[in-house]
């Protein structure tokens, strides 16, 4: 088998043979696969399109990328944990990355439609709660008391601020609700209300208030207040974003004194330029590299990712706080550190985030150098930030980066030795009796936003290289053919690189070249989507009723009726929605039909048949769009269930279960299945 890629040099290097070879990854290791899966997937070889959706499809249907159970009830707000430890308090941070998550991953527009109701959610409990900006503002309040600061976690359900003693004075959470607020503004996502534009003008007072930029805030680890990089930074971010929303707006006008939004930026600013790559240099609180620095990469692009600084910010957190799980907050942190809940037990004044400095630091000095908790939010940030940099630089080492720290977020999901249950994202791992076991926090909000994200961009980044490699192809199609002989394309290969074995490139090559010439497209589709089995199929009529091309108009409204009846019945892995044709009016829960949005999405996962006739016809797909059921195509329904990547008899059962089930509630309505 080959040890290399095909190629010596990038793009063309990032061409892969499934059957015949693998890309060796340079530097680091991968981490051990709690779920076994996914091991499958956790490799050096690259990840086809095919790989990444199957993936995809396999975390939802096993509801480790689930956010529905996470929303609060009555609310549009999200919280971490599952089962007993579900609960309505949410952290603004933790909703703001999920409702980034949710914009940036949007196919159809429902995703920046939950972004926009979070946001919404978030501006709501902070206008309920203004007197809180005011009261500083105005000097009425003890700054340096946490509990006299804006809260940041409450009550998701009520709205209400929550008694218990928290580590309010988090500057960066204020930071990413003005920056989130004002980019889906900018971007044209969510209009600004005049109540919204007076909540960030009042934020921006009072940030110029506190002097954030020399404020000892608690940050995004809630514990000792200090002057911190990622904090500024992230204000700074909302500050930016700010600014190109009035440049976008002329006549905008900031409900703030002159010059607020300009002081906000230049401070912050040049506190940055002193202190980064440091994440603090107080006396006595010193901290060189932080996990937390990652975020001013992305997503909020305040170091830009191709910049010097943030190779410098890179290197120094895969130097100094890569673990063979996760990654570090910090060293020296002694949450979760080596035998966490031994120590402390479960409700123990130490286990808590927020805890008084003092007792931040008798913590941190049990926390014995490589016994720190590894958590599970950085990996996939990592991912997405050499995404962005493959995308600017097509540097084929930067993709191999972007795969290796996503293998790493799947090797995070947890397995069935999990207590707390298998296909969880936990906060983090940490040392328990000798075994790295995750910890009692499963389900993380903030884990699962930043894997979502990591997905997208690695579909990007599969995308890019299969193009970029059809482009250098094309160099060779002098007579613009879109092909190549096999002896030509062989010669070429092997003088790229010398190492290649043409006795094995060969037979594999010859598979697409039945007339001795090569399609490139065909070709390179083959390479970055992957050997596909076919999808699981059934077709049938129903018995005694005309098949569709011969029905009436009202027999095809019948047959829709019977089938969405059944289709919508369904819960759990086959639960779905039904999307009527285009311009159809015979469903009356979607007249009009689908949407060109819904249409195109469904065509891309080859969900969608054609039809001249849109009357009694339509598409019912499952949440995770690997299962589609045609209405009165061809026949009265047909099932068709993707297959599962590594087991192809999943398929097959799926569908089975899926057909018994709705011949039963057929026969409910006097239709049984031919």
């Amino acid at each position: 088998s080959l040890d290399q890629g095909l190629f010596c040099s990038p793009p063309i290097v990032s061409l892969r043979i499934p059957q015949i070879g693998c890309v060796a990854m340079t530097g680091g290791h991968h981490a051990k696969v709690h779920q076994p899966a996914l091991a499958p997937f956790v490799r050096d070889e690259l990840l086809t399109r095919e790989d990444v959706e199957r993936l995809q499809a396999m975390l939802r249907r096993n509801k480790t990328l689930d956010f529905k159970s996470a929303q609060v009830k009555g609310s549009n707000l999200y919280a971490s944990g599952v089962g007993q430890q579900a609960t309505s308090t949410v952290w603004v941070r933790d909703n703001m990355f999920l409702a980034f998550s949710f914009y940036i991953t949007d196919k159809d527009g429902s995703g920046t439609k939950t972004a926009v109701a979070i946001v919404n959610d978030v501006a709501t409990y902070f206008l309920r709660h203004a007197a809180r900006f005011d009261d500083v503002i105005g000097g009425g309040a003890d700054m340096k008391n946490p509990m006299h600061r804006p809260h940041v976690r409450f009550n998701g359900s009520t709205m209400d601020e929550l008694d218990e003693f928290w580590n309010h004075k988090q500057n960066d959470a204020l930071g990413y609700f003005l920056w989130l607020r004002c980019r889906l503004c900018a971007d044209g996502k969510m209009r600004m209300s005049g109540d919204h534009l007076r909540l960030l003008g009042l934020m921006l007072e009072y940030l110029v208030k506190i002097e954030f930029w020399c404020d000892e805030d608690s940050g995004h680890w809630e514990e000792t207040p200090k002057v911190s990089a990622s904090s500024i930074g992230a204000v700074v971010a909302g500050a930016k974003e700010f600014k190109k929303l009035l440049d976008k707006y002329e006549g905008m006008i900031v409900p703030c004194a002159d010059g607020t939004l300009d002081e906000i930026e230049e401070r912050g600013v040049e506190v940055l330029e002193a202190l980064l790559p440091r994440e603090c240099a107080s006396p006595g609180k010193e901290r060189e590299v932080d996990s937390a620095l990652l975020f001013l990469i992305y997503p909020l692009n305040i170091v830009p990712p191709g910049s010097a600084m943030a190779k410098t910010i890179l290197r120094r957190v895969d130097e100094q706080l890569s673990g063979k799980i996760g990654l570090r907050r910090y060293n020296g942190d002694g949450y979760w550190c080596k035998d966490f809940k031994e120590r402390f037990g479960v409700h123990g004044k130490y286990t808590k985030v927020a805890t008084s400095d003092q007792d931040i630091a008798i913590r941190n000095k049990l926390a014995k150098p490589g016994e720190e908790a590894q958590w599970c939010i950085f990996d996939s940030t990592l991912s997405s930030i050499y995404g962005l940099l493959y995308k600017d630089t097509k540097d084929y080492d930067d993709l191999k980066r972007q795969q290796f720290h996503f293998g790493r977020s799947l090797a995070q999901v947890t397995g069935p030795e999990c207590p707390s249950g298998a296909w969880h994202l936990p906060e983090c791992y940490y040392l328990s009796k000798g075994q790295w076991v995750a910890s009692d926090m499963c389900g993380s909000l903030w884990a699962k936003a930043n894997l979502e994200m990591a997905f997208h961009h690695m579909d990007i980044s599969v995308s890019l290289s299969s193009d970029e490699l059809k482009a250098e192809f094309k160099r060779f199609d002098i007579a613009g053919m879109g092909s190549i002989s096999l002896d030509d394309l062989v010669t070429v290969l092997c003088k790229l690189n010398a190492d290649l074995p043409a006795d094995d490139l060969v037979p594999f090559l010859n598979g697409f070249a039945p007339n001795g010439k090569i399609n490139f497209e065909q070709l390179v589709d083959s390479m970055f989507c992957g050997t596909m089995a076919a999808p699981a199929k059934k077709a049938f009529n129903f018995r005694g009723v005309r098949p569709p091309q011969q029905m009436s108009t009202d027999e095809l409204q019948d047959v829709e009726r019977v089938i969405t009846d059944a289709l919508l019945e369904m819960h759990g892995e086959f639960e779905g929605e039904y999307y009527p044709m285009p311009k159809s009016h015979s469903y009356p829960a979607r007249l009009g039909g689908m949407s060109k949005q819904e249409a195109q999405l469904l065509e891309t996962e080859g969900l969608l048949f054609k039809s001249k006739e849109c009357i009694g016809r339509g598409v019912f797909a499952t949440l995770e769009k690997d299962i589609a059921i045609f209405v009165n195509a061809e026949s009265h329904l047909e099932v068709i269930v993707k297959p599962e990547l590594g087991d192809h008899d999943v398929a097959p059962r799926r569908l089975n279960t899926l057909v018994k089930f709705l011949g039963d509630h057929f026969k409910l309505s006097g239709y049984h299945l031919a």
